[in-house]
Formats: C-alpha cells, structure tokens, sequence
C-alpha cells in the first residue's frame, strides 16, 4: 500500500513535471525569436535540398538535358492561338474600332490646331497667371518661366503637340476612370475583379501594348492614345474608389436621413467630400500620361518623345538632354497645377491681392471681397486677350522666332566625347570591374548553371519566409510560366539584370540617403537633383550612358542603377529623420557614439521605411531593364521589342506576362508580411 502511495504521488508528480514541460514547450514555441530560429532552420533544410538535387544533377552526364535547361518537349505552342485571336478580332471588329480611332485622331487635331494657333506670347502670360491664381507668385514666375524656356530651347511647336496627345489621353482617361472607380466603391465584387486587372495593367511593360494598338488602330495618334490611356488609367480609378470609401460612414447615413437618393448622395455628398483624392488621381493620371510620350513616338505620334527618340538613334546626348529638359519641365507645370487643384482650393497670394484699406472703409467689405476675387482673374483674362489681339497681328508675337532660341546641344557632346576619350581609365573600370566582374556575370552565371528544379525549389523557399505561401505559389506559377512558354534563359538574364542593378542602387542609394539625414546642407544640394532624376524621361538615361560605354546588357544596367536610385534615397532620408528624438537621447546618455547609434538605433528603426524605398526602387529597376533591351541589353526586354516590331503578339504577350510574374513576386518580396504607409509628402 505504501509502494503503491509511493509510486502514485511519484507518478503524480511526474505527470505535473510534464504538463509543466508542456506549458513552457508551448510557450517557447510562441515566442518570436524561438520560432524565427524554427523557421530558419527549416530553410537550412530546404537549401541543403536544393544543393543535393543540383549537386546530383552535376554528376549526371544528362544534367544539362534533365535537370539543368528547362526541356522542351515542356514547351507549349500558346503563342500562335493568341496570334490568330488578335487577327480575328482585328477583321471581325474593323467597323468598331475605325470609327474610334477616327474620332480620336480628329480630336488629337483640333487641339493641336487650336494650341498651335495660340500666340506664344498669350500662352506664356496665361500659365503664368494661372500658376499666380492656383500657387502664388513663385509658382506663377516658375510655369511661365517653364513654358518661356521651352520655346527659348526650340521646342515649342513639338511642345504644343504633345500636350495634344496628353490632353485627350487624360480626358479619355479621367471620363473612364472616374465611373469605374465610382462603381468599385458601391461594389466589393467588382472591385475584387479589378484589382488584378489593375495590378497587371500598371506592371506589363507598355511595349506589349504596342502589338495589340498596331493591330487594332494601325499607325496613328489613335494608337498613342489607346497606349496611354492604358498605362495611365489605373491611378485615377484607385483613388476614386478609395476617397469614396473613405467618406465617413456618420456623413453619408445623415444625407439618407434627410431624404436623399443614392444618387444624390453621391454628387452632393461623397464625390465633393473625394475630390482631393480624385484630384491626386488625375494628377497622378497626367504624369504618366506625360511618360508615355516617347514610347508612342515608336507608333508615330509627334512631338517632344519623338525628339528624344531621334536622339536616342542618332545617339546625340546634348539634343536628348535639351528635349528630356523640355519634357521635364512640361511634367512640372502639369503636376503643379493638377496638385494645386487637388487641394482644398486656390491658394491666392494675399500680396497679390492686396486691396487698399482705404477702398475697404469707401466701399465696404463686400466690395473689397469680390474686388479680392476676382480682380487677378479679370486683369489675366484682360491681359490674354489683348496679347490675342496683338498676336494675331505681330508675326513674331504668333510664332516663336527662330532668332531668340538657342542650343547647348554640341557643347554637351563635346563634354561627352571627351570624357569618353580621357576619362576611359575610369569608365573601363565601372563597366568590367564593377559591374562586369562583382556583378552581372556571377549572377548570370549562377542562374544558368543552376538546374531548374533547384532554382525553383530557393525561390519558393525564400518567397514563403519573406511574404507567405501565397507568394511561394506565385513564384513558382511565374517560372513554370516562363519555362512553358519558351523563355526559360531571357527571364535567367532580365532577373540577373533586375538583381545586380537593384544590388548597386540599393547600396548607393542607402549610403547617400543616411549622408543627407545627418547633413541639412547635403540634403538640400541632392534635393533638386532628385527630382530632376524622377522627372527625366526614361530614356534621356540611355544617351549618356551609351555615349561612355557602348551598347550591351552592362550599358542597361548602369543607366538603371541611376534612373532607380531617388525612391531610396528619399525613403532611407525619411525614415532615419521620423525616428523618436527621445529614443536617439537615451542612446546617447548610454554611451553611444555617432556610429553605434546609426548602425543600432536609427537605421533599424527606420527599417521599414527603407525596405519601402527598395520595393519601389525594384519596381523602378525592372521598368528601366526592359527599356535597356533597346540598346543590346537582352533578356525580356528585347524580346518584347523585337516581337512588337514584327506585330508577332503571342511572344510578346508571353515575355510581357513573364515580366508581370516577375514584378509581382519581387513586389510581394520586398513589402515581406509587413507593409508601411508612406506620406504621399514623401514622394514628391
């Protein structure tokens, strides 16, 4: 009896050991740290998987045909249906879309004859008095200084007929846009069958849009409209829904309570209440309308992206920088003034409209009101008409005169061939040290050696501890996408491409913005220049670059390292100035110096802000590669490009949705489970 006792207390202690055990089994299990090191070792696991079936794959003597190349006999013949749908619909579809594309060309004339029309005298004074109307003075000198020096640099009338183009794309655009976002707002089914269709449409290369606008509308503006109404449509639907989303719930019942309808709801309460949002919608629209305009110069369209593109072929740096400059400031007056609408209201100049105290007390105040309101408006619209009327009977007040323009095209090209010529000891090194040596040809390499299982088991791998299983998923449908397809090898040299300029900016990027978060004078000299760098056509890029080095995958790279480098400098600047001043004191009372309160304060806290700028500089790499397929850069890019010339839309149909996979997955990849608000502020 007593062994009996003995035995049952012992079992009952064991019993409350174990449930202890189990208690802080369990609680070790929930702890972050403890399960991070799980989870890492489960990727240890699936690595070391990865390694034996490539190291195995190595020693057979049909790795290269079974295991290394994606086969072929995977390869499905998808490209000829799409083909022959694209041909059918052209036929079958002729009497629906000529008539469009009539429409538009006949819109693209008129205002182009009404632009050109206009003195330039009347012009220049009506967007500065614009600019004075919506943003004060400076923004008035500014745009009417802006559109003064288009003309000085001789690209006036080319100026005129892009804002054409822009014009009716944008109307196009907002006049479809605003109703879709609208009906997305009212309706979560709808707008969950959107949103992918959004997604695709912001990240498919516009070139692929170019084969099916050729077919359906032939060489026109028509097809340069259709183009950018395309790439340029989805930011006005977004934020339409989301302003109308974001109306307050209280708000939109007390509208129902007073009796009114949906409808009335809507115009009276919730679209008034979203304009801001729909405001930045339309500014946004405009702006990359405003980029689109050198990839329609490919299909026909005039104007200044016609003029960067001669450049471009003629590889003429200094009239590609003074055509890039003319677009450049184009693109500001545009956002300035879409911006300024986007906010509350006009903000008029109290110094510009001063009115005299003594009128006031004369007159009274309502009379100094109206005279505060509209007396700019009445004198600038007095002021274009009489520059109208004296336009129309001065030739050199109509048309700008030849006499006054100016070029800095040769002596830019002068600079450039001599640094070509003398600075080769240091472009030599960049090209075959930098980026030759310590990062494209290990990256290309690697991916060319490693069999396909291999790479695909890794990149599922890391896509499902960095953002889930939803991204793993996708990272493998995207290589099974682009090994079914045909384009096994060219996705292997884009994501080498996309890697080691990302590497290159990613690291410049980060040093240069913790230099100008530590320096105010810093930040202000790289301030002006970074928003230079945003506004620059895409291409302007390519001049220079091919100017020093040549053409090749290397030339696209390098030109991609700069285009993409202001989004994480901006990010890096922000997120080290918004961390806690009380948190970096407490450091510092602890004894830390400069650099340990850099390395272990400021830069993890301002983590999340930075991976938000290396998303959006990965985004912007993987634009930049496609555009360099242009100049010999290869991959995807060139693919895209030589099929649209050849009208051949199944294989460029094919690259361009290998390129979507792509973009999505390092999108998902880069924001990681956590994602960071960033202020519009920020970006601008």
């Amino acid at each position: 009896m007593h062994r009996y006792n003995q035995s049952g207390g012992g079992s009952g202690r064991l019993d409350k050991r174990r449930g202890r055990d189990d208690v802080i089994r369990e609680q070790a299990l929930q702890d972050p740290l403890l399960r991070e090191r799980r989870y890492q070792a489960i990727l240890w696991a699936v690595l070391a998987a990865a390694a034996y079936i490539l190291a195995y794959s190595l020693a057979t003597t049909d790795a290269g045909t079974e295991f290394g190349d994606w086969p072929q006999n995977w390869e499905l013949p998808i490209q000829e249906p799409v083909d022959l749908f694209f041909e059918w619909v052209s036929d079958v579809f002729a009497w629906f879309f000529n008539p469009i594309s009539k429409v538009i060309d006949a819109g693209i004339a008129g205002i182009d004859t009404f632009l050109l029309w206009l003195p330039w005298v009347a012009v220049v004074a009506g967007v500065s008095m614009l600019g004075l109307r919506l943003g004060g003075r400076w923004l008035g000198l500014f745009c009417g200084g802006a559109a003064l020096f288009i003309g000085l640099n001789g690209f006036w009338d080319s100026a005129m007929v892009t804002l054409s183009v822009v014009g009716v794309s944008v109307i196009i655009g907002v006049g479809l846009g605003v109703p879709i976002g609208i009906l997305a707002a009212f309706s979560n089914r709808f707008e969950a069958v959107i949103r992918p269709i959004l997604d695709t449409m912001q990240v498919m290369p516009a070139f692929v849009y170019l084969i099916p606008a050729l077919v359906l509308f032939g060489v026109s503006g028509a097809q340069g409209v259709f183009l950018t109404v395309i790439y340029s449509i989805p930011p006005v639907i977004r934020l339409t829904n989301l302003g109308i989303r974001q109306v307050p719930q209280a708000v939109i019942e007390t509208a129902h309570s007073h009796g009114s309808t949906t409808s009335q709801t809507l115009f009276q309460v919730q679209l008034p209440m979203a304009k801001g949002s729909i405001m930045m919608g339309v500014n946004q629209t405009i702006m990359m309308a405003v980029s689109m305009i050198i990839i329609t110069a490919l299909v026909g369209v005039e104007g200044l992206g016609r003029d960067v593109w001669f450049s471009l072929r003629e590889v003429n740096a200094g009239a590609g920088l003074e055509s890039g400059i003319a677009i450049v400031l184009l693109a500001i007056i545009l956002d300035r003034f879409s911006y300024a609408l986007a906010k509350t209201g006009p903000n008029a100049s109290p110094s510009a409209l001063a009115v005299n105290p003594e009128f006031e007390e004369s007159t009274g105040k309502f009379l100094n009101s109206l005279a505060a309101r509209y007396a700019l408006p009445v004198a600038g619209v007095t002021l274009i008409a009489v520059l109208l009327i004296l336009g129309s009977l001065v030739g050199p007040l109509k048309d700008f005169p030849d006499v006054l323009t100016f070029s800095v095209a040769e002596p830019v090209n002068r600079a450039f061939d001599w640094m070509a010529v003398n600075l080769h000891f240091i472009t030599s090194w960049i090209r075959d040290s930098l980026f030759r040596e310590l990062g494209y040809s290990p990256i290309h390499t690697l991916f060319l050696w490693l069999p396909w299982p291999a790479l695909m088991i890794i990149a599922a791998t890391l896509a499902y501890f960095v953002a889930g299983w939803r991204v793993a998923l996708l990272a493998l449908v995207g290589l099974a996408f682009a090994g079914i397809g045909g384009v096994w090898d060219v996705t292997m040299d884009t994501l080498s491409q996309v890697l080691t300029a990302g590497a290159f900016t990613v690291v410049v990027g980060i040093a240069l913005g913790v230099c100008a978060s530590q320096s105010r004078a810093f930040e202000l000299i790289l301030r002006p220049i970074l928003d230079t760098m945003q506004t620059m056509p895409i291409f302007v890029y390519l001049i220079p670059v091919i100017m020093l080095w040549g053409i090749g995958p290397l030339v696209g790279i390098m030109a991609t390292s700069v285009y993409a480098l202001p989004p994480v400098i901006r990010m890096t600047i922000l997120g080290i100035r918004e961390v806690p001043a009380q948190v970096i004191e407490t450091a510092q009372s602890h004894g830390s110096t400069g650099l340990q309160t850099m390395l272990q304060v400021k830069i993890p806290l301002a983590f999340p802000m930075i991976v938000m700028g290396v998303n959006q500089t990965i985004i912007m790499v993987l634009a930049m590669v496609i555009i360099a397929g242009l100049v010999g850069g290869g991959g995807l890019g060139q693919e895209v490009f030589i099929n649209s010339i050849w009208l051949r839309m199944g294989h460029g149909l094919i690259a361009g949705m290998t390129i979507v996979f792509m973009a999505m997955v390092l999108d998902r990849m880069t924001q990681g489970k956590h994602k960071t608000t960033v202020p519009l502020e920020a970006m601008r």
